[in-house]
């Protein structure tokens, strides 16, 4: 398996574990990066690699939303406990 595959495993992983939509994924990324990105790019990065829209995942935005869906795990966590 190559690393753009890779990647497009984990996206989904991160997705459907933490129960975000592109669109979600897309806000959060903004959010953090300060960077205007659409949901259609996130689609493009979880696409099956045949389809001519497919684009690779950048380790960048998988960095980001693993640290950042983490943090926001544990408040949730947090805020159930209180």
């Amino acid at each position: 398996m190559t690393e753009i595959e890779r990647n497009k495993v984990r996206l989904k992983k991160l997705m459907l574990s933490h129960g975000k939509t592109s669109r979600h994924i897309a806000i959060l990324l903004a959010r953090v990066t300060g960077d205007r990105l659409s949901a259609r790019t996130v689609q493009s990065w979880s696409a099956s690699p045949h389809l001519v829209s497919a684009r690779p995942c950048p380790g960048w935005a998988l960095y980001i939303l693993e640290t950042e869906l983490q943090i926001i795990a544990e408040e949730n966590l947090m805020d159930r406990n209180y």
